[in-house]
């Protein structure tokens, strides 16, 4: 499994600087991408940086640690539970099987409470390929159809329809997206086009894979524009094969 991308929210220098030399130490399955002291912050460092798993205090200055849970309708990461207070939320934290570790932190407490994150993990993963999957039987042939995209440490699932166009970077693949948002794919762009041929996508260089559905615009030079601005080229030797291919069957019948 790769590395498990995780974030501390707590407001105490010292307890976050503990924390993450411990787990650099003692769990280097974790790779600690991001710490904040507040809701505000982590409200931004989990938007941003889309972390697995948030180590989280309960009690903080302008808000608790479910008030920040609670400014996301759904909860794509694990979180583990940081607190200095041994009373009934632990009770709730117990009943409900969340995980948490009491201040100050005990080493084999930590790694034991990473090492159940870390299955939850693997298995979260599991359970929505296995949605996704039963979701595109439905939808074979479709843009609605769900496409599971590997980043370097997890999975994005992402409708193709939301796709514009895919870009050949080294040894990997941008993601553009109709949101203006770009995800980076440890696959390379040929990987794409054999996932992607059909459905209505179109490699019009060997660096670039366009969706059809999205252009707004052809060059007579050889330039495609896409419906986010972007301008993709059609490699000279495919000029032919795009006009006869793709340029007509967009044409009004």
């Amino acid at each position: 499994m790769k590395p498990i991308k995780a974030i501390i929210i707590d407001d105490e220098p010292k307890l976050r600087k503990v924390l993450e030399i411990k787990l650099e130490k003692f769990c280097p399955e974790i790779s600690l991408i991001g710490t904040g002291a507040d809701i505000v912050e982590g409200f931004e460092l989990i938007s941003t940086l889309k972390p697995q798993l948030i180590f989280l205090d309960i009690s903080m200055p302008g808000g608790s640690g479910f008030e920040l849970l609670e400014k996301f309708k759904d909860i794509p990461f694990e979180v583990i539970f940081v607190t200095g207070f041994n009373d009934y939320v632990l009770d709730a934290l117990k009943v409900s099987a969340v995980d948490y570790l009491l201040k100050p932190v005990i080493t084999e407490d930590l790694i034991q409470a990473v090492g159940k994150a870390k299955a939850r993990i693997a298995n979260r993963e599991k359970v929505q390929m296995y949605d996704v999957l039963k979701h595109n039987l439905n939808h074979i042939g479709e843009q609605d159809t769900r496409i599971a995209i590997p980043g370097t440490s997890a999975y994005d699932f992402i409708k193709i329809s939301d796709i514009i166009r895919c870009e050949g970077w080294q040894k990997y693949t941008k993601i553009h997206l109709g949101d203006g948002t770009c995800i980076v794919s440890s696959y390379n762009i040929g990987m794409f086009r054999d996932m992607l041929e059909n459905y209505d996508f179109y490699s019009t260089h060997k660096s670039h894979l366009i969706n059809t559905s999205m252009i707004t615009r052809y060059l007579k030079e050889g330039t495609v524009v896409m419906q986010d601005g972007s301008e993709v080229p059609v490699a000279r030797r495919k000029k032919d094969e795009f006009s006869e291919r793709i340029l007509k069957g967009l044409l009004p019948k």
